[in-house]
């Protein structure tokens, strides 16, 4: 028998889809967890569906995740990671045992966000450019910094929006510190590092690029199209395409940058902003995107790049070919008034709309109140179409479809 290891998984289904993948292509999987009680909103898509051995550890340890490889005494073919905080950790086990995975030093380069603006910077990377920053250990340091508004801050370490705020002026700045500072945990039990970046805000259309390792060196699969809400910039829709096409030379672009940072495995997301002329790097992601855009990818493209990235991990090379040239987009469902959300029909009618293909609702009952992460989403509408506003409108007709059960307290 054939084993495989997942060190937990993102919550929206590409973990679990890459175990499904490979129980097919018949490797036993394991799936190491802290707690399973974070993944209470997946149902279809549950890692328990899908695990044939659970152990329940801690999963940020590498020291006590070595003497459970030991004393397992498996051998294991690969070993895979679908969330930032546990690319770093598995990396570290890949080289343990001998598999494939990252190497440790790229990986960190691109994983830590004030690494990343600082390593650019001295490398005098122009390809990409950037926003003014400056990093801070404690909220009393901007009492010296000069800081144009609007602004930004972020922590190095946190995906998902989190602790992501747009401040228009000194006040709000040093309110989201005070309040950052207060978060020394994640939803996902992460101990965040003590450090957040305080960036210019850049005003331009954000996208992103979908980034595939392969026997040839990196290779763009498709451009996605962002949609954020309010001050915390929370990610609510993507439309992507291989058609989409921002910047005349964005491939290469893409390429250098990942090259340089000494990336050379497995997938990238990278999140940028075109103003005018010149794109303006957010952030690199060395994995897969979330919010299911490796799905509509798939759609859009024909490519599947959770696929990819398995067969990469147990050291098969697979020929990357983009076959289909559609349109493909994902509209996240925000709470529109403070309640608890209870109950939703409409279901079967917007799942029957023109080029909608999954409809998903997360867990009810739901407690909504302000819009801060992407934790805050009720659900999400995905669809394909010959064109963006096609795929769109879909999209749309669907939610107006849905009727939400609200109690008010």
């Amino acid at each position: 028998m054939m084993h495989l290891l997942f060190v937990e998984t993102n919550t929206t289904g590409t973990g679990t889809k890459a175990m499904k993948i490979a129980k097919k292509l018949g490797y036993k999987i394991h799936f190491w967890t802290m707690d399973l009680e974070q993944y209470e909103s997946m149902t279809d898509d549950h890692p328990l569906n899908f695990a044939d051995q659970v152990v329940i550890i801690d999963t940020y340890d590498t020291e006590r995740m070595k003497e459970e490889l030991v004393r397992s005494e498996v051998n294991f073919s690969g070993i895979l990671a679908f969330d930032d905080y546990h690319l770093i950790p598995v990396a570290e086990l890949a080289s343990y045992l001998g598999v494939k995975g990252h190497d440790i030093e790229a990986l960190k380069r691109a994983r830590y966000k004030h690494i990343t603006r600082t390593y650019l910077e001295s490398q005098c990377f122009s390809e990409f450019l950037q926003p003014p920053f400056h990093i801070i250990h404690h909220p009393d340091e901007i009492i010296d910094l000069e800081i144009s508004f609007p602004c930004v801050i972020k922590p190095v370490d946190d995906s998902g929006s989190n602790g992501v705020t747009i401040c228009q002026n000194r006040r709000d700045l040093e309110l989201s510190l005070r309040l950052e500072w207060q978060r020394q945990r994640n939803e996902r039990g992460y101990e965040l590092k003590r450090k957040w970046l305080i960036e210019e805000w850049i005003e331009g259309q954000e996208f992103s690029a979908e980034m595939l390792y392969t026997i040839d060196g990196w290779k763009l699969i498709s451009v996605t199209k962002k949609e954020t809400y309010g001050s915390h910039a929370v990610e609510c829709g993507h439309v992507t395409s291989p058609k989409l096409n921002p910047f005349y030379d964005l491939e290469e672009r893409c390429k250098r940058l990942l090259n340089l940072l000494g990336l050379n495995y497995g997938a990238a997301h990278i999140e940028f902003f075109v103003r005018g002329n010149n794109l303006y790097l957010v952030e690199v992601n060395p994995r897969l995107a979330g919010d299911c855009i490796p799905e509509l990818v798939e759609l859009a493209t024909g490519v599947d790049m959770v696929r990819h990235v398995v067969l990469q991990t147990l050291g098969i090379s697979e020929e990357i070919a983009i076959t289909r040239q559609r349109y493909a987009a994902i509209k996240f469902i925000l709470p529109v008034e403070q309640g608890i959300y209870q109950t939703v029909s409409g279901m079967e009618k917007a799942q029957k709309v023109a080029g909608v293909k999954r409809i998903s609702i997360g867990k009810l009952p739901f407690k909504a109140n302000e819009i801060k992460s992407s934790y805050q989403r009720l659900g999400s509408v995905i669809a394909e179409g010959d064109s963006m506003e096609n795929t769109i409108t879909s999209i749309q007709e669907a939610m107006d479809l849905l009727e939400w059960g609200i109690v008010h307290e």
